[in-house]
């Protein structure tokens, strides 16, 4: 084997373990990330079964398993930096109603069901209401949010349909509410989630189970 071919080969499982440190680093923000990781992996493991190197075999086993492992770092990472917090599922809607409807509202916030079934809510801070993991018990986060967005925002129906047709493609979102200047009236629009895109897979109710 010359020393080129050689050079070719160390490239291979190089390559893919430096994807799996970028996704490390992007904290999983790049699907590219993982496709790179587990496409010259993949090479790596034909090459080293077919008439490569043995070696070649256990780099790409290596580099694949590393992959899998910076997928678990990068989901524990955001499970620690987002702490749990147990909620009644009614009185959090109720509240939550009540933070949009009270004198002096926030002008627009921002919340969704992450991958593990919790609700988060961005922009609500100021009336006490946190970025934690909202945790609903047995109830469907997803159900939750629609009642919510529909008893507040004018086109709320609308937007829920959206949301429901967006989730059976497999694409979570995010509700976005805005509060109007001068008609102080709530419309609500979708956001595509950034990094991990499935929405919750086990949710408890036959309408958002997928």
């Amino acid at each position: 084997m010359g020393v080129w071919q050689t050079v070719g080969l160390v490239v291979i499982p190089v390559l893919a373990g430096w994807s799996a440190l970028r996704i490390v680093a992007r904290q999983g923000a790049r699907a590219l990330d993982y496709l790179s990781a587990l496409f010259w992996s993949g090479v790596a493991v034909g090459l080293g079964l077919g008439d490569g190197p043995g070696w070649l075999l256990a780099a790409g086993c290596v580099t694949a398993v590393a992959t899998v492992l910076a997928h678990l770092v990068v989901v524990a990472a955001r499970r620690m930096n987002q702490p749990l917090v147990a909620v009644d599922p009614e009185a959090f809607r109720a509240r939550l109603l009540a933070a949009c409807t009270a004198d002096g509202p926030p002008e627009a916030l921002l919340t969704g069901v992450g991958p593990d079934g919790t609700v988060t809510v961005w922009g609500l801070e100021a009336v006490g209401i946190g970025r934690e993991r909202h945790h609903l018990g047995g109830a469907c986060g997803s159900c939750l949010l629609e009642e919510f967005v529909t008893g507040l925002a004018v086109n709320g129906e609308e937007a829920v349909e959206q949301y429901r047709a967006q989730l059976c493609r497999r694409a979570n979102q995010l509700f976005l509410l805005r509060r109007g200047v001068i008609s102080g009236d709530w419309t609500a629009e979708l956001r595509p989630v950034q990094g991990f895109k499935a929405p919750y897979e086990y949710a408890p109710c036959r309408v958002h189970r997928h």
